[in-house]
């Protein structure tokens, strides 16, 4: 990645998400936004007094220090629009404008489902956060959570348990040891997925943070499941903005004697859809059970494709498009695009359904 530096002063200045996206959206680049005057920043739309003397204190920082730890951890920095950006993420009002990856991102990770929950979780949230966690995994689905104790902690246990893809998102910095006993996941974690996060190295974990993180778990997602979450709970913030991004929100019932259970209950009441098992979420979501039979997690599709077939193959997903939406997508000639989608229906990466609908395999 380019301008590695100028991307992390950027980054110290805190400014909210959705004002450095309009200031990259003016100057292009960060070192544009950072050699810029007052007068250029405040042209922008949303642009404080307040911002400007931020980017001023930034333009003195020397990252260095940061630079040497991030390659020492192995943790890379993916600013919004490069190739390796979260394509779901991307689509989200206020997507951070850079991450910081530990473990590796995939194409794979576009079927992704979210479950959370109330770090002081039962017995019986733990075995069915791991249980519908496993499940998802072994129909190909990358489990994303927040990493934290309880509710979380058990959904990524249960995808790598099952051999599956589990993404962490962290609200504070990469190299900060939160929570506390957890090292031996982080790494599992990474080795299968990765762990991610907008903060500067050194954040710590304050409450603020994790209302903010929770909007980067549900938009990663295809929809976001609650297991356990009492009436005050982050969980529920993460059910909020998970409407607001157009994500599907589901909950799954307990004991209605117990308080861990009355803000999804209550979710559940105002339409949530109800989970019980993994048919649940995958009728929630629109996609035909047919195109994500249980398999190993693990799958890839093979390195050997085509330019054309990985062109067709990148365009589709695990919920059915119709041909002419493939070929609008691709570029590609009518006749190109229905003869390899026939080519990868016969090597098993792609199904036909009636009407001329396609999924990814």
């Amino acid at each position: 990645m380019k301008d590695r530096a100028a991307w992390l002063r950027l980054n110290k200045t805190e400014i909210a998400s959705e004002r450095q996206r309009a200031l990259l959206e003016r100057f292009a680049a960060p070192d544009a936004i950072l050699s810029a005057s007052s007068r250029e920043l405040l042209e922008v739309d949303g642009i404080t007094a307040r911002d400007c003397e931020k980017i001023a204190a930034a333009r003195g920082l020397d990252p260095a220090s940061d630079l040497e730890k991030l390659d020492a951890r192995g943790i890379r920095l993916i600013a919004f629009g490069a190739p390796e950006y979260p394509k779901r993420l991307a689509e989200i009002h206020g997507a951070p404008p850079l991450l910081f990856v530990l473990g590796e991102l995939s194409s794979r990770d576009d079927l992704a489902m979210a479950i959370v929950g109330t770090r002081g979780c039962s017995n019986y949230g733990t075995i069915q956060a791991e249980k519908l966690a496993a499940d998802l995994a072994r129909r190909g689905f990358t489990i994303v959570s927040g990493g934290a104790r309880g509710i979380d902690a058990a959904a990524h246990r249960g995808a790598l348990d099952a051999g599956g893809r589990t993404i962490a998102v962290s609200a504070c910095g990469l190299d900060v040891d939160y929570p506390r006993g957890h090292e031996e996941l982080r790494d599992r974690i990474t080795a299968c997925g990765a762990i991610i996060a907008e903060v500067p190295l050194g954040t710590p974990p304050k409450p603020e943070r994790f209302p903010v993180r929770n909007r980067i778990v549900s938009g990663l997602a295809l929809g976001v499941a609650i297991i356990e979450a009492p009436a005050k709970s982050g969980a529920l913030i993460t059910a909020n903005l998970a409407l607001d991004q157009g994500r599907e929100v589901f909950g799954m019932p307990g004991d209605i004697g117990s308080p861990l259970h009355r803000g999804t209950h209550r979710l559940i009441k105002d339409g949530a859809h109800l989970v019980e098992t993994v048919d649940d979420v995958i009728d929630g979501l629109g996609i035909l059970p047919e195109a994500v039979p249980e398999r190993a997690a693990a799958q890839v599709p093979p390195a050997n494709l085509a330019a054309g077939e990985q062109r067709i193959f990148d365009v589709l997903s695990f919920q059915p498009k119709h041909v002419d939406d493939v070929i609008r997508d691709t570029g590609l000639l009518p006749a190109k695009v229905t003869a390899t989608l026939m080519m990868l229906e016969m090597r098993s990466l792609v199904r036909r359904f009636p009407g001329n609908m396609f999924v990814r395999l």
